[in-house]
């Protein structure tokens, strides 16, 4: 019996290092615009049913009161991951979507993050006055001990995952990182490379998102799905982070999916657990 038990422990320790970084899982998130319940503790209650570690992209409570929110997560051992909000950049500066800076002070002491889009003429070189604000943000959010994702948006300042990278560099500030989402990824960049683009942001990278997609899809229709529904291949994307050993937040995008939202959303985290395995 000993005998038996050493040898198993000996082939343990003998594991390559490889193996065991693939058993550790990446916490996955609902976006909040999937999780379509009336109030913090049903969305609560309804994620930790599915297996879902909290929730993700949410919007600050229209009362103020993020407080609330964050407890009717923590008490069924879940997880406010991120807030998604922004700003707007001009030739004239930076200006914060509303509430933003109201905020940040509530959310000290929590492990939020704070996904930031940010809208501006794209036809404008308008990159040291996007600097300027997001120093000026990164200031009020270390205060917090806060930490800043820059979101890639379709039509915005920040438009690809390039543009997010190109900014986090120039901000320079250990606070401030990048998101990757899958969705804007395929609707403006469709033939880039996936890997070399993930390879990239990968020392700023804070978070991602994912979906069920179709290949080719020009819409959110097409690319906003169920996880494991859609013709996309969302596997290679999977074994990239792999590659490139993130293993931070993982988010679903549920933007205008249509139907019963316990119902796609067990769809996307049975698929997520099949893709993970």
């Amino acid at each position: 019996m000993f005998s038996r038990l050493a040898l198993l422990l000996t082939l343990l320790i003998q594991l390559p290092v490889s193996w065991a970084k693939s058993e550790e899982s990446r916490p996955f998130f609902a976006f909040q615009n999937g999780v379509r319940f009336s109030t913090h503790e049903k969305r609560a209650e309804a994620l930790g049913e599915l297996g879902f570690d909290g929730i993700g992209s949410a919007s600050f409570p229209k009362d103020g009161n993020v407080s609330a929110m964050l407890e009717a997560y923590e008490a069924r051992d879940l997880r406010v991951f991120s807030f998604y909000t922004g700003g707007s950049v001009s030739g004239e500066g930076g200006q914060p979507a509303a509430g933003l800076y109201e905020a940040i002070p509530k959310l000290k002491g929590s492990s939020v993050v704070l996904e930031i889009y940010l809208k501006g003429d794209r036809g404008k070189d308008l990159d040291e006055q996007a600097v300027a604000w997001l120093r000026e943000l990164a200031e009020k959010a270390s205060q917090s001990g806060l930490v800043i994702a820059l979101y890639p948006h379709t039509s915005m300042y920040i438009e690809t995952i390039g543009d997010a990278v190109r900014l986090a560099k120039k901000v320079d500030r250990e606070n401030v990182g990048v998101m990757f989402n899958l969705c804007h990824f395929l609707r403006i960049e469709p033939d880039a490379d996936l890997r070399k683009a993930l390879t990239e942001a990968r020392p700023y990278l804070q978070q991602v998102s994912l979906s069920g997609a179709d290949q080719g899809g020009r819409d959110w229709k097409a690319l906003i799905q169920p996880l494991g529904q859609g013709s996309y291949d969302v596997r290679p994307l999977i074994e990239f982070l792999d590659e490139i050993d993130f293993r931070g937040p993982v988010g679903v995008q549920c933007f205008n999916i249509s139907g019963d939202s316990r119902v796609f959303l067990k769809q996307s985290i049975e698929a997520w657990k099949t893709l993970s395995q």
